[in-house]
């Protein structure tokens, strides 16, 4: 049986009442599916799905030219994957992998675009949540086109205490060079300095933000 309390903590139905729910679970039956660690649950190219995690943790991946993969995010209990796909005809060259054992709950786009349709409170969700995908993305941009490696590099912390939703997130030195283009001497350098100034500090591979305010500073 689906809980409603779970569909309550995910993005999309925060807010609609148990009449509500129970009318979308009627005609719009959603269905769990459990998989193993290792176990690929989506990739793009398959059926178009939104998928919510019950349990565990899923990994999501993007395959390069080169035929390695870029981890570009993890999924845990209420976070969500596959909604842009929904309402765009391109294709997201992702797939996700459940890095242990884990519980998925699977709408398909017709199921979704219905819900949408026919709930107001939904539709806010769903506006809510792409405003802040751009939102993100614009952040993101500010990443790649700052002139200075410090404003480049404050600019990826800032994005990444956004994706994460905590002050403490784990930090790769050599895979953040990259992402912003730069030498990773000129990394350490912007770190160092930015832990003089009080505004981070860093500890076993992760990075804590002590001033987001005093960051975000520095990009304007």
């Amino acid at each position: 049986m689906i809980s409603k309390d779970f569909l309550r903590r995910t993005f999309l139905f925060r807010g609609v009442t148990d009449v509500e729910l129970d009318k979308i679970i009627a005609e719009a039956p959603p269905r769990a599916t459990n998989h193993k660690r290792g176990d690929l649950i989506y990739s793009s190219t398959d059926e178009k799905l939104v998928g919510f995690v019950i349990s565990g943790c899923c990994e999501i991946r993007r395959a390069k030219s080169d035929g390695s993969k870029t981890v570009l995010n993890c999924l845990y209990e209420g976070d969500s994957f596959g909604i842009l796909s929904v309402f765009s005809s391109e294709d997201f060259p992702t797939q996700i992998f459940a890095l242990k054992n884990s519980e998925v709950l699977y709408f398909s786009r017709a199921q979704i675009k219905q819900i949408v349709n026919n709930n107001l409170q939904i539709s806010q969700n769903l506006i809510n949540f792409l405003a802040n995908r751009i939102g993100f993305l614009n952040k993101k941009i500010a990443t790649f086109s700052g002139t200075r490696v410090e404003d480049r590099l404050v600019a990826f912390l800032l994005c990444e205490r956004e994706r994460t939703g905590s002050d403490v997130f784990s930090f790769n030195c050599q895979k953040t060079a990259e992402e912003i283009n730069a030498g990773r001497a000129s990394v350490y350098r912007v770190l160092s300095s930015l832990e003089e100034m009080g505004l981070i500090s860093q500890e076993n591979k992760k990075i804590y933000i002590k001033d987001h305010i005093g960051l975000e500073r520095i990009t304007k």
